[in-house]
């Protein structure tokens, strides 16, 4: 590689801890998210993602290098791909993009990706023309429900709680850390539970006192979350009740905000409400 800058070359790469295949997956980088190139090997790159200083291990054949100019509109005002799973389509091949992939030198039905031209006939946005709302980060939220549970995982084929917030967040121009500890320290704390509103985060700790989870309030006393998959479950200032289960699953330790302030607060009721069997709104179009 020529330079220090790169991009994802294909739907999603696996960033690692080592630079061995077997090591374990801490995340993925998505078509067109941009990197820095802290060291080049040629099998495996020492990477720095670019929206949260991320650091890991990527195959260098899953890396596009790029001039600094395409690392920056990737960085700053990318065009982001809003379906779950759609496909670019070029002369001789198709290229499968998933959610909050990013476009490169999108024009709204084509875009190049090195030195392919493809079209692209999927839901998309500029990043400076989302807003950062609470109704449009719960509307790209619902989208999720059902998605598997994977470690580092990142894409509607398996995402984890911190990688699902994170994605959610910088779709409305909210940069977040990659993991639940670092996230909790953002945003502004929610010191009274009933004090919560749509679109705050919940943190989870475990036995140690470590958080390791966090999940995007609803209203109703209800939680967006990833466990087992994504999924909404009962929640209240002791925590994440799951119904099947009959049990609480996760304990509560903090509510950070990231909005401004609504004037509706309260989404957490005294009494906790079951979630439906099916939830009307996952398919709600954006």
């Amino acid at each position: 590689m020529a330079n220090d800058y790169a991009i994802g070359r294909y739907t999603a790469a696996a960033i690692r801890t080592h630079p061995k295949e077997r090591a374990e997956m801490t995340s993925q980088l998505l078509l067109g998210e941009p990197v820095r190139l802290l060291e080049k090997g040629k099998v495996f790159c020492h990477v720095r993602c670019s929206d949260d200083d991320f650091e890991g291990y990527v195959r260098t054949d899953q890396l596009l290098a790029v001039e600094e100019r395409t690392y920056r509109l990737q960085r700053d005002n990318p065009a982001f791909a809003l379906d779950l799973y759609s496909t670019l389509l070029g002369d001789s091949l198709g290229l499968p993009v998933t959610f909050g992939a990013r476009l490169p030198d999108f024009d709204g039905m084509r875009l190049r990706h090195g030195q392919q031209v493809f079209n692209y006939a999927g839901q998309a946005a500029l990043s400076e023309d989302l807003k950062t709302d609470a109704e449009l980060l719960i509307r790209l939220a619902r989208r999720w429900l059902y998605v598997p549970a994977l470690e580092g995982g990142r894409t509607p084929t398996g995402v984890d709680a911190a990688g699902l917030v994170q994605l959610l967040a910088r779709l409305i121009n909210i940069k977040l850390p990659r993991t639940a500890e670092a996230m909790s320290c953002q945003g502004r704390m929610v010191d009274f539970v009933v004090q919560a509103q749509q679109a705050d985060l919940a943190f989870f700790d475990n036995r140690k006192g470590q958080i390791e989870h966090v999940g995007l309030l609803l209203p109703d006393s209800r939680i967006l979350h990833v466990h087992d998959r994504v999924r909404i479950d009962a929640i209240d200032h002791f925590g994440i009740f799951n119904y099947e289960l009959g049990q609480y699953t996760h304990r509560l330790r903090i509510v950070k905000r990231l909005l401004p302030d609504q004037d509706q607060q309260n989404v957490l009721l005294k009494k906790r409400r079951k979630p439906e069997e099916i939830d009307e709104n996952q398919l709600v179009i954006f």
